[in-house]
């Protein structure tokens, strides 16, 4: 069978992490998969997913090359910037799939990220960005020939399931991401605290894991009506049960939560950045230029009914079809199937 190695530098499940299972685990007939990633709490999700697992140290590289030699892949499947620099750099013989997931504001300019990215790419076999703002966002992309847009997908049936069930609290107003600087929740946690002044009886709260952690949680000591429920293996009870889903990211190369947020049917609200504001016009959620106009219109929704029902009913004509998991598997195996017959015709 065809063996194929996802590469990823979090050690913590968000998007990249969910479409490298989601691949896996829709593939797993006609590919042998393997995953590659720091020791963290992406090994429980794994498990449950029945995905073969290695850990990797980026500080141990030769023990890292052996254990790929010794699996010796077809594919190497490479999610995000510094997963593509690694395997690119270090492997010269195995075909690359390089996935961008992200648009950051580096790749805008002339530097020498930019730059070297221009290697990764050209030595790839193939690249792929997740949404149009991701690829039309880099400096040189006109300098790449093969490069494919495949918008991510996700199991709408799976997650209304796992949705299903209420959680015993519920929230107003949700945060779901990484607690990372690129996801601004410090922000969101300003934003909430704002909207508090007017509106004390909101619940709010912050689903994720990450750096940002322990100053997120000094930030709302004093907000009781902030609760942060760190890292969820199902967020989507909660999502299903908001009334709004909120972005703060400062990147965001496609903004998966703003569709899950549709599907569940809490109003996504995104920023005017990278692709997450496109996927979020295209489920019929909500752009904030401003954060003075994006409070007015929280304000509003969480005090008037009628005007949240309105909003509210947008969602139920947003169509999600362009963003079904056969689709994007589809995509991909026409991505794997390519690059395994250039490969053999060298």
């Amino acid at each position: 069978m065809t063996k194929v190695v996802h590469v990823l530098f979090s050690s913590k499940l968000g998007g990249a992490e969910q479409v490298a299972i989601n691949i896996s685990e829709n593939l797993k007939t006609a590919y042998d998969f393997t995953y590659f990633s720091p020791a963290g709490p992406i090994q429980e999700c794994l498990a449950d997913a029945e995905i073969d697992y290695r850990t990797f140290n980026p500080k141990r590289i030769f023990e890292f090359v052996r254990t790929m030699k010794a699996i010796d892949p077809d594919i190497i499947h490479a999610h995000d910037f510094k997963a593509s620099f690694l395997v690119n750099l270090l492997f010269h013989h195995i075909p690359i799939v390089t996935h961008i997931h992200q648009a950051p504001r580096w790749q805008t300019g002339r530097n020498w990220k930019s730059i070297a990215f221009k290697y990764v790419g050209r030595k790839s076999a193939q690249v792929l960005y997740v949404s149009d703002y991701a690829k039309e966002s880099y400096r040189y992309q006109h300098q790449l020939s093969n490069v494919t847009i495949v918008p991510n997908g996700i199991d709408m049936a799976r997650i209304v399931k796992m949705a299903s069930p209420k959680p015993a609290q519920t929230f107003d107003l949700l945060f779901v991401g990484r607690l990372a600087e690129v996801k601004d929740p410090e922000k969101f946690v300003e934003i909430a605290q704002q909207l508090l002044v007017t509106n004390p009886e909101l619940t709010i709260g912050i689903i994720g894991d990450g750096v940002l952690k322990e100053r997120i949680s000094h930030l709302i000591q004093a907000t009781p009506q902030i609760k942060l429920l760190g890292f969820q293996s199902n967020p989507y009870q909660y999502m299903a049960a908001a009334k709004v889903v909120l972005s703060t990211s400062k990147s965001d190369g496609f903004g998966l939560t703003m569709v899950e947020a549709s599907l569940l049917g809490a109003i996504p609200i995104a920023p005017p950045v990278g692709g997450i504001s496109q996927t979020a016009v295209k489920v019929n959620g909500f752009i904030y230029m401003q954060e003075d106009a994006l409070i007015e219109f929280l304000t509003r929704l969480f005090s008037d009914a009628e005007f949240y029902c309105e909003n509210k009913l947008r969602l139920a004509n947003a169509d999600l079809h362009y963003y079904d998991k056969s689709r994007f598997i589809d995509q991909i195996q026409r991505v794997y199937q390519e690059v395994l017959s250039d490969d053999r015709s060298r």
